[in-house]
């Protein structure tokens, strides 16, 4: 039986609910879609044009809630798909959307790994820790080693020192020594980064040089 259309209904958003005889749940279609295909109540379709209208339709929806999940701000392809899978079921209508966006330039995972890289966020941590982090935002490794290789790692470490050293003023060596090292090194800065950088934070807060880790 061709689909027959018994009711349409505008709403908000510029989407209109078209119900089909029979059919239990509306469909929200673009309403650029319904007045280019002159979908109306009474309105009949062959199979085929219909599965291509609604095709449109939804490709076009899917679009659009991609284009307002990043005017919010930046984010990664693996995080406009899992935004895109809570309201659009069609794999392949996702697929459609996230590459339109690449298309547009709005969808750039090496881009926004560059950014993260050189934001306030990533300044006070080591490489290992922020392509973890990376990692985990679903920016792919090769990408990820890419963006790190800016990152200054031992100014970023004597930054992070001198910050925490000064909350570790009263403590005794070798305790202080130890706890500003192990900071760091939760921090993903590596070993030799975060001794180097304990010894010349703690040197410089006035207590002389750091022995602590000496003896290590």
């Amino acid at each position: 039986m061709s689909p027959v259309v018994t009711a349409v209904e505008p709403r908000k958003s510029g989407v209109a609910a078209v119900t089909l005889d029979g059919g239990d749940l509306p469909l929200l279609l673009p309403l650029e879609t319904v007045v280019m295909h002159r979908v109306r109540a009474g309105a009949e379709f062959e199979d085929a044009d219909w599965a291509t209208l609604t095709g449109e339709g939804q490709r076009l929806l899917a679009v659009r809630e991609a284009l307002t999940f990043l005017a919010r701000r930046h984010r990664t392809e693996r995080e406009l798909r899992t935004a895109l899978a809570t309201k659009i079921e069609d794999p392949a209508v996702i697929d459609h959307a996230v590459e339109r966006m690449r298309t547009l330039g709005y969808l750039d995972d090496a881009a926004w790994a560059r950014n993260y890289v050189g934001s306030g966020r990533a300044r006070d941590r080591g490489r290992a820790l922020i392509r973890m982090e990376l990692q985990q935002r679903g920016v792919a490794d090769p990408i990820a080693r890419e963006a790190i290789e800016a990152h200054d790692e031992t100014a970023a470490a004597l930054e992070a020192a001198r910050k925490r050293a000064r909350s570790l003023r009263d403590l005794e060596e070798p305790k202080r020594s130890r706890r500003l090292h192990d900071f760091l090194r939760r921090r993903g800065f590596g070993d030799s980064v975060a001794r180097e950088a304990s010894r010349q934070a703690l040197a410089e807060l006035g207590g002389g040089p750091a022995t602590g880790l000496d003896a290590e």
